[in-house]
Order: structure tokens, then sequence, then C-alpha cells
């Protein structure tokens, strides 16, 4: 089992100036109290994979793409870091919901 820490990379940082972090990993990162849920134990498995895969989300630990402009006098660059696909990370899981409910509309009209 990989136990990821909550981490926010300098490489993440300095591709956007303006990046914050998803609120719910602030609940998770303050006061370093995922790491004490996790010494105190009593979690399940996929509770910790779950909550690790969410704190990882939108951040360089899972990879970055990184994409130029098909102008190769352009200096213009975009990073953007993978997400989890977890359904439990709010981030992801609602992007998976409005998805699903989009094609629900669909099939019944």
């Amino acid at each position: 089992m990989i136990i990821m820490k909550p981490a926010y990379p300098p490489l993440l940082l300095q591709m956007s100036p303006a990046y914050t972090p998803r609120p719910l990993k602030n609940l998770f990162t303050a006061n370093g109290c995922w790491a004490d849920l996790l010494e105190a134990g009593g979690l399940r498995q996929i509770e910790v994979e779950s909550i690790s895969k969410m704190l990882t989300c939108g951040t360089s630990i899972l990879g970055v793409k990184h994409y130029t402009c098909g102008n190769e006098h352009c200096p213009h660059v975009k990073y953007l870091c993978n997400t989890c696909h977890c359904r439990a990370c709010p981030s992801c899981g609602k992007k998976s919901t409005d998805q699903w409910i989009a094609v629900q509309n669909v099939n019944a009209n």
C-alpha cells in the first residue's frame, strides 16, 4: 500500500501563480490532521486510498501534461496536472456525476 502524504510541489506552484488548493484538501492538510488520522488508525483501506488520491488530485505528483503552441516562435506553454479520477474526490466525482446526469437526460428525452 502506498500512502501519499499531502504535498504541493514547488513545480506546481511555479506553473500557476493563482493556484489554490481545493477546499477539502485544506481540511485534511491543516495542522497535519490527515497525518494524525493515519497514525490513530481505525480507517478502512478504501478510505485511506480514496483520501490519498483526493489529496494528490490536480498536483504534479500524478503527472503533468505539457502543451506548447504550434508556432515555433511562440513562447506560450501550458501545464496541466493530471487528476485522480476517483469518485470520492470532490472535483473528479462531481465531473463524473455531471456527465452521467447529462447522458441520462439525453436518454430520457
